[in-house]
């Protein structure tokens, strides 16, 4: 009792899992299922005409043997099975043609929710696995092509199958029990050979993760030097072997229940077979039936038996999908944090930031990264913010980005809780480049601009700022050159320094008014770094600007210096005040001078 409750709860699962892939399969592409239904009734037919006409065929020949009859009777079975190859063919290509769409927009339903996760999700472990777990059967074992295969299929068989117990039917219905019941029994073991393939995937998800990062160390040129000089390749190749011996135990096991299960199934197959042969023969002998009748009705058992087989298996496959899927809706299902402000930005003519007694942890976090923060920057101000690793720096911008929200406190723009703005609003206040910052693979215009209408002026002046203008316009294709060669061949492999100027200059292209430059210099060498510097002021000119660097000669270019220890904000003040002072901040500057001289 106890396995059938749990087995219809797991079927009622399965149905609400089909439900929401059904209703999002029409609102991705509504003219899907009336496709596939009328490709299936086709396919379902097309099985008849060699079951039927062989029968008409042999009696025939076994009868007055006519000619003619016989050769339009032949000359039928090959033009229906002509037009119904070419009408399925079409079909079959339709099919194809909108299960790739299909997939296509399912891939880009989740980017879609991805993009709509807050940045929080995006760097919480347990999302980022529960991420992997969904997303892992999606893109590499084809989950939503068998899901859309095996109900294509399904359809099919059904039609198929009615139109088969009608004919069997007509000579013994017991005949359709008899098959179901074994075909009941293969099914069954198949069941337990998908459950324990589906633990065994779930298991190879951190195995394939694993494998993946050791064989990529093997492979990536970029770690050659590093691989070489400690000697990693016995250990390399060591941790390689101990993933793929923990893969190859899974694999065994799925190979020898695959074993047991064909070997079993076999038996009950040739058992099957030789109760309707035997029945059919006696029949025969009886003159109950005609040799076309036997032909006719051993093609139509054997069929029926393939066909419920196929459905069993179709049926199992779905639900074993459904296992996969639900994994991707329980990802789906994870709240977002919505944004809730609706205030508009306007036109700010200055640009007043207020931390007002912040506090803030990461989710899991036993202590507090931020702790009672406060601190104002005035418009067109120049702040540094200084510190030692850990100490909470880039976690303050983060929060001024509103990639995260304070758990205590304010943040204030011109008095306005920046709670009270649209994210979409708030985001055209700010032009950053973070230490980890992203170019991808566009053109260095698509870059900067993102496909927005681009001012070639500005364009070229956020160039020149940057100090890569010159480089930019020596590529052949100046701005309209490819950044890597993902997609284009003839693309271009700029020095992590040239890219990091871009990325300032995608900062300054935005002309947003507050400015965030979180170690901008660290991939320059040190003239390209003077230059950054030198040219401080024209950069951030009239703009709010905040500038994190661990090379403290970069304060001496900002109006005011924050000093940061342990989340606090333990120091504020001038380049000159902060020395006087011989706190925390003329300690680290003495630690760095004696490399300035």
């Amino acid at each position: 009792m106890r396995m059938k409750k749990w087995d219809m709860k797991g079927l009622k699962g399965d149905i609400r899992i089909i439900s929401y892939f059904f209703k999002l399969v029409n609102t991705i592409l509504p003219s899907y299922i009336p496709l596939i239904v009328i490709a299936a009734f086709f396919k379902a037919i097309a099985p008849f005409i060699n079951i039927v006409m062989p029968k008409f065929i042999l009696d025939e020949l076994m009868g007055q043997q006519r000619i003619h009859v016989f050769a339009l009777l032949v000359g039928g079975v090959v033009i229906g099975n002509g037009v119904f190859n070419l009408i399925n063919s079409f079909f079959a290509t339709k099919v194809d043609i909108a299960n790739s769409k299909l997939v296509n927009g399912f891939e880009l339903h989740l980017g879609r929710h991805i993009m709509s996760m807050d940045f929080e999700s995006l760097e919480n472990p347990k999302i980022l696995n529960l991420k992997d777990q969904a997303l892992f059967p999606i893109t590499n074992q084809g989950v939503l092509w068998r899901m859309i295969g095996g109900f294509i299929n399904l359809l099919q068989i059904v039609l198929t199958l009615i139109g088969l117990v009608a004919l069997i039917s007509t000579i013994n219905i017991g005949l359709v029990g008899v098959i179901i019941g074994i075909v009941l029994i293969n099914s069954f073991i198949f069941k337990r050979l998908q459950a324990l393939q589906f633990k065994f995937n779930q298991e190879l998800i951190p195995l394939n993760r694993g494998f993946s990062y050791y064989a990529s160390l093997a492979s990536d040129f970029s770690m050659g030097k590093d691989v070489r000089i400690y000697n990693m390749p016995p250990y390399i190749l060591s941790k390689i072997d101990e993933f793929n011996e923990k893969s190859l135990d899974g694999f065994k096991k799925i190979f020898g229940m695959q074993g047991k299960y064909e070997g079993i199934s076999n038996i009950n197959l040739q058992f099957q077979m030789i109760i309707v042969y035997t029945y059919m023969v006696w029949k025969v002998f009886k003159g109950a039936i005609s040799v076309g009748d036997f032909t006719m009705y051993i093609s139509a058992t054997n069929n029926f038996s393939t066909q419920v087989s196929q459905l069993l298996t179709q049926f199992i496959e779905i639900r074993q999908m459904c296992r996969y899927l639900d994994l991707y809706l329980q990802f789906e299902a994870l709240p977002i944090k919505v944004q809730k402000g609706s205030k508009e930005i306007g036109v700010l003519s200055s640009v007043n930031i207020e931390f007002k007694n912040v506090w803030f942890k990461y989710p899991q976090a036993k202590d507090y990264t931020l702790k009672d923060v406060s601190l104002t920057l005035n418009s067109g101000e120049k702040m540094s913010i200084v510190g030692q690793n850990g100490a909470g720096k880039t976690t303050f911008i983060k929060l001024l980005c509103r990639l995260y929200e304070p758990e205590r406190g304010e943040i204030l723009i011109n008095g306005v809780n920046v709670k009270e703005y649209a994210f979409d609003e708030y985001t055209k206040l700010l032009s950053v480049v973070f230490q980890d910052y992203k170019l991808f693979s566009f053109t260095i215009q698509e870059n900067m601009s993102f496909n927005q209408a681009c001012n070639q002026e500005e364009l070229e002046i956020a160039l020149q700022k940057s100090g890569v203008r010159d480089k930019v316009a020596s590529l052949d294709k100046g701005v309209e050159t490819s950044l890597y060669k993902n997609f284009d061949k003839e693309g271009t492999e700029l020095s992590g320094g040239e890219m990091q100027k871009l990325a300032i200059a995608r900062a300054i292209y935005k002309n947003a008014p507050i400015v965030v430059l979180d170690e901008p210099t660290a991939a320059l060498d040190p003239y390209a770094e003077y230059e950054i510097y030198a040219k401080f002021n024209e950069l951030v000119k009239n703009k709010t600007a905040i500038y994190i660097s661990h090379r403290l000669s970069s304060c001496r270019f900002c109006d005011k210096i924050a000093v940061f220890d342990n989340g606090r904000l333990i120091e504020q003040g001038t380049h000159t005040e902060l020395k006087e002072q011989d706190g925390k901040y003329a300690q680290m500057w003495k630690a760095q001078a004696q490399y300035y001289v």
